[in-house]
Formats: C-alpha cells, sequence, structure tokens
C-alpha cells in the first residue's frame, strides 16, 4: 500500500519505534467490534499510527444520547439515518486515507463478522455487554487471534473506570482472567423459554435490573487510549502488551494486574487453536439471539 501522505507523515512515529515498527502497523489488519463510545476512539487512534486495514463492525445507527462521546460525530449527522461504521469509515478516510476502512453494518453474529475477525491480524472488542465479549473471546481463541478487550465501568457512585485485557499467544483468555461476568453471559445465550423459566423462580427479569449508566468521553479516551497503546507495542515489539490494566479514574490510576490465569480453562484447553473444530460457528444459528438483537 503506498502512502499517499508522504513518508513525513510518520516521521514522529518512526522516531519511537523505527521504520520497521511503523511497516508492520501498515501491514496489520485488524478488526474492531462495536464503533461506539469507546470504538470510535479506538479507531481514530489507529488510523493516526498508520495501520494497514481496519474492519468496522456495528450494526447500529447513531442516536441522540451518543453525541457526547461519539469522535466523528457531527452536529448534523442525521438521526435516524447515520450507521455508526459509515461515520468511522468517513473519520478514517479524513485522517489517513492510506488506511483502507471496510464497514460492516452487521452485528457480531453473522457470517460476515466472522469472517472479518477470523481474517484479522488483531481483534479488538468495544461491548457493553459480557454475552458478545464471551462470544468474541472463543472465536479469537479458537482460530488463534490476538484480542484485545476494552470496558468502562461505573459500577457504583463515585467509582468510575474500566479495563483493557489483552489475549494473545495461549496466554490466557477473558473467562481465566475473571474479566467475565457467566451470570451475564449465560443469560444472554438463554432461550425465551429459559428465560421465562428464570422469571418464574426469581420473580424479576434480569433486563429490568439493567439500566444505561453514565458514560463520557475522558473516561473511554483513557480506556481506548490504553489498547492502542498495547496494540503498538506488541506489534512494533517495543516491549511484551501488559495481559490485564485496571482503569481507575476516580483515583487517578492506571493499575497492572500481576494475576495468573485459572488452571484448567476450558476455553483456552478445548477451543484454543481448534480452529473450525472449536464450532464457534454454532452461535450462527442461534436464532433467539438474531431475533433478539433486532428488537428496539
Amino acid at each position: 500500500m503506498g502512502m499517499t501522505n508522504g513518508a513525513s507523515r510518520y516521521d514522529r512515529n518512526i522516531l519511537l519505534f523505527g521504520k520497521d515498527g511503523q511497516e508492520k502497523l501498515r501491514a496489520t489488519t485488524v478488526a474492531v467490534v462495536g464503533c461506539g463510545g469507546l470504538g470510535s476512539p479506538l479507531i481514530q487512534q489507529l488510523a493516526l499510527l498508520g495501520v494497514g486495514k481496519v474492519s468496522a463492525i456495528d450494526d447500529e445507527e447513531l442516536d441522540e444520547t451518543n453525541r457526547n462521546r461519539f469522535v466523528g460525530a457531527r452536529h448534523d449527522d442525521p438521526v435516524p439515518g447515520s450507521k455508526k461504521v459509515d461515520l468511522v469509515c468517513r473519520l478514517v478516510n479524513e485522517i489517513n486515507p492510506d488506511v483502507v476502512v471496510d464497514p460492516i453494518p452487521d452485528s457480531l453474529l453473522t457470517e460476515r463478522a466472522f469472517s472479518a475477525i477470523k481474517a484479522a491480524d488483531f481483534v479488538f472488542g468495544c461491548f457493553d455487554d459480557d454475552g458478545p465479549r464471551f462470544i468474541l473471546n472463543e472465536l479469537c481463541s479458537a482460530y488463534s487471534k490476538p484480542y484485545i478487550d476494552l470496558a468502562s465501568d461505573v459500577p457504583e457512585a463515585g467509582r468510575y473506570g474500566g479495563r483493557v485485557c489483552v489475549v494473545r499467544n495461549g496466554d490466557g483468555c477473558l473467562i481465566c482472567l475473571d474479566v467475565v461476568d457467566m451470570r451475564d453471559v449465560n443469560y444472554y445465550l438463554a432461550s425465551e423459554e429459559q428465560r421465562k423459566s428464570e422469571r418464574e423462580i426469581y420473580g424479576i427479569a434480569r433486563e429490568a435490573l439493567d439500566s444505561k449508566g453514565p458514560s463520557v468521553a475522558p473516561i473511554n479516551a483513557v480506556v481506548s487510549g490504553l489498547a492502542a497503546m498495547e496494540f503498538m507495542v506488541a506489534v512494533t515489539g517495543l516491549r511484551e502488551p501488559c495481559r490485564l490494566l485496571n482503569y481507575n479514574g476516580h483515583l487517578g490510576t492506571v493499575r497492572v494486574s500481576r494475576d495468573d490465569p485459572a488452571a484448567d480453562c476450558y476455553t483456552c484447553t478445548h477451543v484454543g487453536g481448534k480452529g473450525a473444530e472449536a464450532n464457534v460457528e454454532r452461535y450462527l444459528s442461534m436464532s433467539h439471539l438474531r431475533e433478539r438483537r433486532r428488537q428496539p
């Protein structure tokens, strides 16, 4: 791929990680699943770094509540009518036309999204929910794709921040690093009949307990910046990426987790590196997941 902006565009990058590092970035294809409050600032930074290609995967459109944190959205972008993948595609083209962008206006649970992920050199997950996060972790483990998972979090009043988890080279996954709530995953995967049974037992639907919490640009910028940093050092060889970073915004700190992955992880042992044999594609045939995704 030619550098239409001239080599000098990357001079300050090259001063840090050299021409070889810049060429490695140029040769890298990334897939970003989720192009909203976390995904859009992440994609902005990937374009500035000068990656070769970005597959942007998201089936949602911009809404009015996204405008406080969606990088690249303009005040006059119509709502409804503006697909998030089209907005980040425009953003990348305005920043760096060297970068190829493939906008995929589909959810994770589509053959097109799965194909783009399997074709990528690095995968980023920018989800609000642990259900799709669990599936993407399994897919990347099966096909040995380096996976960087981003999350912002405001668990209670006075506490806010997020985390970045880097899964690569078989060194743990989101499950054995204990960053996924399996109760949420199981509920996400459950059929409507199974959900009905749970409501009858517990007397309240789990979704009734869920509400959209705070989400602000500065927190998302820090989390996406940490993810872009770990990607940059991994690709260019500046250092080994940190496996798990916890950002405590209320304390103004970032903590590097030294915890080892739990032993005997099923995903790492029985799914990792198995490719098609792992049959992660089974999720594509779960019609209740697709239908639920289509509901407003």
